[in-house]
């Protein structure tokens, strides 16, 4: 097959790719398979796609390349089956449902423990908890069937893509995502489509004889002679040989429970800092300039990078919520669905937060206490302090220097006149909602190079909450390539 790279497409046509194809080369062209294909707007009023494809010109010649799915990427290998025959799997997110996914369609038995609920039941706790701000602990918006990122703008980014992350995405478009995931530059699928997507893996789970335990919360590991032994799940101990560990960033009593049984951990950088909230009719004209039909555009966005603070997590056409894992603390997050159509845009504004090598659980300390403070200075209702940016800058009402510490406050000061030097009307038009504290895993769980913990024998962290992946494509994939080092160890 011939490949073609770099060509642009006119927005209008961003449908009809192949006829692009052969008005570029002037021939006929068959078996179009796309790359690649990215938004470009570095031109301002020209917004187009550039996008990578691979056809040939003859009708039954070359062959279409087809979507990986993690099946696929089995059938490619030899499998060893030495692991136990029935795994334990704590953690319903990505890594977890993923990593499930691949042993069961390898013939092991999986069971799989959750401590929150399905994601319909979960869906309908969250509303009544942005409406009426009723908050459980074990069902909210960072924990439940789907993970944290379930809510979220549903972002399938990745620096680099594996064969494991292509997988993920095959499987994704299997249950019903747009194929267009495949080969988006920046692809996403949103929040509304996201609990539809995770039901159907939940189906594949228990079709292949997955066992899933809703409302089931690990509560104790024990160990012997360094290997692991058995587990207590809702008070209940039971054998196991093989603890998949899949809780995610934010389920600090598993990292407690860790702790306390001496297994490895090491403090891991992250990030902390605000929410910024922008009309998206000023990032829209910002980024595309004036006289651009936004409706095929779709909603812009930015990355932005300063001397110490950086853009991260932005959500065109959305909302910025506020979220909780705990009683009596709240921090931001961003989300948005599918159709990215509220008149909203919103970025994380975050520093890199100094952890204290010397203590373990410093950066947990840390997200804590902003988020306590935070719940205290909204009217402890779970609502978030917000300020608009410029009365950020003057120091003047609703302070969020009196949150923020004064470097991370002062970061902040400096980014935002950056910014404003980039995107003019930055500071003008943003609202600042804190804290957002929830980047990444202040932890990491240390792990040999097979996915196995360097402390205990037969306990497998994976996933954000290991500290070795962030967001929902590489959470995922972390689970693939977990199950594939567990087979063929």
């Amino acid at each position: 097959m011939d490949r073609l790279e770099q060509f642009e497409v006119p927005l209008t046509q961003k449908n009809a790719i192949p006829q692009v194809m052969e008005k570029i080369l002037g021939k006929k062209v068959f078996n179009v398979h796309i790359e690649r294909l990215a938004l470009d707007y570095r031109r301002k009023g020209n917004p187009h796609y550039v996008c990578n494809a691979v056809y040939s010109l003859e009708k039954n010649s070359g062959e279409v390349p087809q979507n990986f799915s993690t099946k696929t990427l089995l059938e490619k290998y030899n499998k060893n089956k030495s692991m136990p025959s029935e795994i334990s799997i704590v953690g319903a997110g990505p890594a977890g449902l993923w990593a499930a996914y691949a042993l069961l369609l390898n013939g092991h038995k999986v069971n799989l423990y959750e401590q929150g609920k399905p994601v319909e039941e979960r869906f309908r706790d969250i509303r009544r908890f942005l409406k009426a701000r009723i908050f459980l602990e074990n069902s909210n918006i960072f924990f439940g069937e789907g993970g944290a990122g379930a809510f979220s703008d549903g972002k399938l980014n990745t620096r680099s893509r594996t064969e494991f992350s292509q997988a993920v995405l095959g499987d994704l478009i299997n249950l019903g995502a747009s194929e267009e995931i495949a080969y988006l530059s920046k692809p996403h699928i949103g929040t509304d489509q996201l609990q539809f997507l995770i039901k159907k893996m939940r189906k594949q789970i228990l079709e292949l004889g997955g066992k899933i335990y809703f409302e089931s919360c690990l509560q104790d590991i024990s160990v012997r002679d360094n290997c692991l032994n058995s587990i207590c799940i809702n008070k209940k101990w039971q054998p196991c040989e093989a603890l998949v560990l899949a809780s995610g960033h934010s389920a600090r009593n598993i990292y407690d429970m860790l702790f306390a049984l001496g297994i490895a951990l090491e403090g891991k950088s992250f990030a902390v800092g605000v929410r910024i909230e922008h009309p998206q009719s000023f990032i829209n004209e910002t980024r595309f300039g004036r006289g651009v039909d936004y409706k095929l555009t779709g909603a812009a966005d930015y990355t932005l990078t300063g001397k110490t603070t950086y853009s991260f997590c932005m959500c065109p056409g959305g909302v910025v919520v506020p979220c909780a894992s705990e009683k009596g603390g709240v921090a931001t997050n961003g989300m948005s669905y599918s159709r990215r159509n509220s008149p909203y845009a919103n970025s994380a504004l975050v520093v890199p937060y100094k952890i204290d090598k010397n203590d373990v659980k410093s950066g947990i300390a840390f997200q804590r206490e902003l988020e306590q403070k935070a719940f205290e200075m909204a009217g402890k209702n779970y609502s978030v302090p917000k300020q608009r940016a410029e009365d950020f800058l003057a120091k003047k009402g609703g302070d969020l220097w009196d949150l923020m510490p004064k470097d991370i406050s002062t970061s902040l000061e400096a980014a935002l006149y950056e910014f404003e030097k980039k995107m003019p009307g930055f500071i003008k038009n943003g609202l600042l909602l804190a804290p957002e504290t929830r980047t990444s895993s202040p932890l990491r769980i240390v792990r040999k190079e097979s996915g196995e913990s360097v402390s205990v024998a037969g306990i497998y962290p994976v996933g954000e909450g290991a500290g070795y992946s962030g967001g929902i494509l590489t959470s995922a994939a972390d689970g693939v390539r977990l199950a594939f080092s567990m087979l063929w160890q």
